[in-house]
């Protein structure tokens, strides 16, 4: 296994990340979702979500968002945010487990 595809490599450095990286990664997540019409009642599904970039960004729409991503650190990261229409969970984005109808995302 590469160093990369470790989550236990990922949960080493998801604090420093946080500060480093997401900053950066924010700016892109911005950006992208400025192209994207998203309101209350739309669902955002954030695969290999790290610290939340994309996530915090899409729920500042007022979407619900699914963040998932394979390290238990960096999902904490998100969730410390306590937003009530984000879902974090540790998951594995090459082997998706969610329900067939994802209505209730």
């Amino acid at each position: 296994m590469r160093d990369f595809e470790n989550p236990d490599r990922w949960d080493k450095v998801a604090l420093h990340y946080e500060k480093t990286a997401h900053p950066f990664t924010a700016r892109f997540a911005e950006t992208a979702l400025a192209q994207v019409p998203l309101n209350a009642r739309s669902r955002v599904l954030d695969v290999a979500a790290g610290t939340g970039a994309l996530t915090l960004a899409a729920a500042r729409t007022g979407a619900q968002v699914l963040a998932i991503d394979f390290s238990p650190a960096m999902v904490a990261r998100i969730a410390a945010a306590g937003l009530s229409n984000v879902d974090a969970k540790v998951m594995d984005g090459q082997a998706l487990a969610l329900p067939r109808s994802c209505g209730r995302i």
